[in-house]
């Protein structure tokens, strides 16, 4: 009955072992699927040839077949510790110089098995026996067979120990399929040892070969239901350790039980802390043990702050509950620094963008004006019917002249307004003499109308700055202390040493400005005293935009008091000695 049970079963094994030995190669491009695809080629040959052996009519063709069936029997152990390198990525292990030594007891078996009728170290005797119209062979065993036996139990139980230990650090993904594996190599491994060692009574038929047809049933179920080529636990060595993220392990002592190559570098910690308390090897971060599933905490290395992107999930153990935490670190300090210029260059164009449209509002509006006046007094000079002394004619076109000027001094502020946000700063030592000299002689026209008294000091700390964007303030700050001064208006300028800064400052003798104006001044387009003013709004606004990109700032005192009018300063770097 068991050899007939063994017939019936066997093409039916053999088949099943074919097809996923099909499927496995033609996945072959697949870590684990080519090992796999020989492993069952070989069990189907075992199964071939062991039913072959079994229904042969003569003793010779029986014992030919039984010599054969050693090709499959040592290829099979071989084939599964192939797979089970490729499937935990342990392909170093697969190297000629590492593999082929342990091909030489297959290999010496197999040629023991083809020469046995001379030395007798395989079988020492053999018998024969019909069972119907099958003939069985019984076979003693030499000295070697224990040899090949036990050494390949030894490479049977290595593959599925390296299977069970990557199981060990896999995600649940793998459990399933690494369960099914691992029967499908354990269950024709324990049946042999059951007939080999005679542990079961009355067992004379070998099913180890329809025990590896059960096999395929179960690779048959990890490939088809658990995705078993598609879900590879790789080895630890290729993915965790070459891992840029970092990889920390926490048991659920809180103390330290893994962590990799990066993780190491990020948290400056070295391998003695293994087996340590987190708590007390990451001083610098008391927070990482009981930090959210999202967060950051920061370091720093060599002066320079580093930010460091942290996910949390709890590692389960099975029905004891949590069996640790595993902490993945990702350095983002280039993400963030790219994320903070880039907000600040979003909150610079909605600042620029809020400055220009009001500018060309303001623009508009103050052009109207002068554009009137030039319009009004060129119809005037155009009518032949007007009759104009030669004082009129030339105090119409001195009017025509100036309201170009302040039209070409509001196309410059626009300009420069522009300019601001594409030139680079050119930082160099200032010859202050001659920059404000400029200033004066440029504004000569509106001092003499007005009247003003310019003190200018005959020495000036020497500072760094952008000449030209330097000039703009002077001009600006001069301008309105001359227009919004005393009757005539006294500007006196001058310089004080603060430390490794200057501040450069301008005087006038006018009413001065209370607190709450002072606070709006720099302000875009607060005009205060409007009154008085000519200008359009826009110029202690590109003043202060000026002075903070040459790494200054702008301020403004005054006591409120008529008279004792205001002080306008700005300050920059002072230049080092030569």
């Amino acid at each position: 009955m068991q050899y007939i049970l063994f017939v019936a079963l066997a093409p039916t094994g053999a088949l099943i072992s074919l097809v996923v030995a099909g499927y496995a190669f033609r996945q072959r491009d697949v870590p684990g699927a080519s090992a796999l695809g020989l492993y069952m080629l070989a069990v189907s040959g075992f199964l071939i040839g062991n039913t072959l052996e079994l229904m042969w009519p003569t003793e010779a063709g029986t014992l030919f077949w039984a010599k054969l069936d050693y090709l499959f029997i040592v290829t099979i152990p071989l084939a599964w510790l192939a797979f089970a390198f490729q499937y935990t990525g342990k392909t170093s292990w697969l190297s000629p110089r590492n593999f082929w030594p342990l091909m030489v007891i297959p290999v010496v078996t197999f040629v023991l098995a083809q020469t046995n009728s001379r030395h007798h170290l395989l079988w020492s005797a053999d018998t024969f026996q019909p069972v119907g119209d099958m003939l069985s062979l019984h076979v003693s065993h030499g000295p070697w067979f224990w040899v090949h036996i036990l050494y390949s139990y030894l490479l049977l139980f290595a593959g599925a120990g390296l299977i069970i230990g990557a199981q060990i650090f896999a995600s649940s993904s793998y459990h399933q399929q690494s369960v099914w594996a691992i029967a499908g190599a354990l269950s024709p491994l324990l049946l042999n040892i059951a007939y080999v060692f005679q542990l079961v009574p009355g067992l004379r038929k070998d099913y180890t070969p329809l025990a590896f047809a059960l096999a395929g049933i179960a690779f048959a179920v990890a490939i088809f239901r658990y995705r078993l080529l598609d879900l590879i636990p790789v080895a630890r060595a290729t993915v965790v350790e070459r891992m840029r993220d970092g990889v920390v392990v926490v048991d659920s002592e809180g103390r330290l039980v893994d962590f990799n190559p990066a993780a190491r570098q990020m948290l400056g910690v070295s391998e003695e802390a293994i087996g340590q308390p987190m708590t007390s090897v990451l001083r610098e971060y008391p927070g990482l043990a009981q930090i959210p599933p999202e967060g950051r905490v920061h370091r720093r290395i060599g002066g320079d702050e580093h930010v460091l992107e942290v996910r949390s999930s709890p590692l389960t153990n099975g029905h004891r509950g949590s069996g640790g935490r595993l902490i993945l670190l990702r350095d983002i300090t280039e993400q963030v620094r790219t994320e903070e210029s880039l907000q600040q260059a979003n909150r610079d164009l909605q600042a620029r963008t809020e400055e220009l449209d009001a500018f060309g509002h303001t623009v508009a509006h103050d052009l109207r004006n002068p554009l009137a006046i030039i319009r009004g007094f060129a119809e005037l000079l155009d009518d032949e019917t007007a009759v104009l002394s030669e004082e009129e004619r030339h105090t119409s076109i001195q009017s025509i002249l100036r309201v170009a000027d302040r039209m070409e001094r509001i196309v410059e502020e626009m300009m420069l307004l522009f300019g601001l946000s594409r030139a680079g700063v050119q930082m160099q030592p200032l010859d202050m003499i001659a920059i404000v000299a400029a200033v004066v002689d440029r504004m000569a026209l509106a001092l003499r109308d007005s009247g003003a008294e310019v003190v200018v000091p005959s020495a000036w700390p020497v500072a760094l700055g952008y000449p030209s964007w330097v000039e703009e303030v002077w001009a600006n700050y001069i301008s309105n202390a001359v227009k919004y001064g005393g009757h005539p208006p006294r500007v006196e300028l001058g310089a004080t040493a603060e430390g490794d800064r200057v501040r450069f400052w301008v005087r006038d003798n006018g009413p001065g400005l209370t607190a709450e104006q002072q606070s709006r001044l720099f302000q875009p387009f607060e005009r205060l005293g409007t009154q008085r003013a000519t200008g359009h709004g826009l110029g202690l606004s590109i003043v202060r935009r000026i002075v903070e990109k040459m790494g200054g700032e702008v301020g403004v005192e005054s006591s409120g008091v008529p008279g004792e009018g205001c002080t306008f300063s700005f300050t920059l770097p002072l230049a080092p000695v030569a």
